[in-house]
């Protein structure tokens, strides 16, 4: 009974009615909508959507590959996570923050993206592991992540649990992180400090 997801990926590409060409690439569950230079299709240029199933998790801009203005987050069932601004390197707002007017100063440490990105990439890793299946083990996992200030993964550790079969398994995969993926730091008095950015993975039999 293992999770086991193949990753396909495919690519379709059409023409809209500005020249402009728009690809569409699915990986497992992932579906990404975006519009390509004409010249260059290989780079990115116009408005991004990524989708997680039918789930809205990502929105942007592009400028010739580069990510611009503000991004918008979400979780699943289009529920708002936070909005970014590329030009200005800044959180513009956060979900049930209290004080949004303080964000480009003070502000949590947050994966530059849906959160339910890194977190789909580890059930897609781990799916349940064999050793934990046949022993009959269930529990929860939590992935911690030291960052530093550039947004990067110095450290990575998990909490302490007696299941060492689920979280080998989760510091494994996430060891697979792709190397582009960035996370926000924490800010204080409008510095970025090294902070820790936590994902709890849930293992369940029944």
């Amino acid at each position: 009974m293992l999770n086991c997801m193949a990753v396909l990926v495919f690519m379709s590409v059409s023409i809209v009615s500005s020249g402009q060409k728009t690809r569409t690439f699915h990986r497992g569950q992932m579906i990404e909508n975006y519009h390509v230079l004409p010249s260059d299709t290989s780079i990115k240029h116009g408005t991004y959507r990524l989708h997680y199933k039918t789930h809205l998790i990502e929105s942007g801009q592009y400028h010739k590959g580069k990510k611009v203005g503000v991004w918008i987050y979400f979780n699943l069932g289009n529920a708002f996570e936070f909005q970014y601004n590329y030009d200005l390197d800044s959180i513009v707002r956060i979900a049930g923050h209290e004080r949004q007017s303080v964000l480009r100063f003070e502000s949590p440490c947050l994966f530059l993206g849906s959160p339910l990105v890194p977190y789909v990439f580890l059930l897609n890793k781990v799916g349940y592991p064999l050793d934990a299946f046949e022993e009959g083990i269930s529990g929860k996992v939590d992935l911690y992540l030291v960052i530093s200030p550039d947004g990067e993964i110095v450290h990575r550790y998990v909490g302490s649990s007696d299941h060492r079969f689920l979280t080998s398994a989760v510091l494994k995969a996430s060891r697979e992180f792709p190397d582009e993926w960035r996370w926000i730091p924490e800010r204080r008095q409008n510095r970025k400090v090294e902070s820790t950015y936590k994902i709890t993975i849930f293992f369940d039999l029944h």
